[in-house]
């Protein structure tokens, strides 16, 4: 009885003094099976940030009443209002749940083919308009003119996209009965696609880091305009930012930018 209401006088003083004053809030994440690692853990009241280690444990300032939300590719986001009684605890274990993803319904259909080439290509279903247009799209991409997509004006929307462009001198020069070599060998450059596809990739993670409530519900963006809102985003240099781990700097961006994006 008195070790009772020992831990009851040690719970009230808690809660008061930890209404006041920020703690240390420890955590592990699990799932149905082991540990979870790597999962974003972020005070949405302070805005600090940390991540669950190789063990799924991982610690945050928190104060009573102050929401954590928990997210990781491949989870379901979650939200935790801290309590007193989590800071008493050595370890406060938390549940997430894997996401779950419906696919599409597959339609099979039969097309009677016999393994014979000269009277199945006679057999073969055609294409439908879908998949002409895709065809004609690519055959199109194909006969593009370089110089003249290099001329096109650029807007400031994609200013940022464009680098700067490189000088070279020749690797070999060729006189009047000679030549010689200048330069070595040349070096793989990283093209303007794989930069587009590495920018649209980095985009999709920042918005799976961050999770969906927090641009739906503190920043009060409607869902269809989260990816088009990061995109508005890339001239303030978040891609860097996200590859040093800077998430309260993606958070001070965002809440910024929010402003100016909501009133379009």
């Amino acid at each position: 009885m008195p070790k009772k209401l020992l831990y009851i006088f040690l719970l009230i003083n808690l809660s008061i003094y930890s209404q006041k004053q920020a703690s240390i809030f420890k955590g592990k994440t699990i799932d149905s099976t082991s540990s979870v690692k790597d999962v974003h853990v972020i005070n949405l009241n302070t805005k600090a940030g940390t991540f669950s280690l190789e063990n799924g444990k991982f610690q945050i300032k928190a104060k009573v009443n102050d929401t954590l939300q928990l997210s990781s590719i491949g989870y379901q986001t979650k939200k935790l209002i801290v309590k007193a009684h989590h800071f008493i605890e050595k370890e406060n274990l938390i549940v997430v749940k894997e996401a779950i993803y419906n696919l599409d319904e597959i339609v099979y259909k039969r097309t009677n083919l016999t393994g014979t080439l000269t009277v199945d290509v006679k057999q073969t279903p055609k294409k439908n308009y879908k998949e002409e247009a895709v065809d004609n799209l690519l055959e199109g991409i194909k006969n593009l003119d370089l110089k003249e997509i290099a001329n096109m004006k650029v807007g400031l929307g994609e200013a940022h996209l464009i680098k700067a462009a490189e000088v070279k001198l020749p690797n070999t020069y060729a006189g009047v009965g000679s030549s010689f070599t200048i330069g070595g060998s040349n070096k793989k450059k990283k093209t303007q696609i794989d930069f587009l596809e590495e920018e649209d990739e980095i985009v999709k993670k920042i918005y799976n880091l961050l999770g969906e409530d927090y641009f739906k519900n503190d920043l009060k963006i409607k869902k269809e305009q989260h990816i088009i809102f990061i995109n508005s985003c890339l001239g303030k240099n978040i891609v860097t930012l996200y590859k040093k781990n800077n998430v309260l700097k993606l958070i001070e961006i965002f809440n910024k930018e929010r402003v100016n994006f909501t009133k379009q």
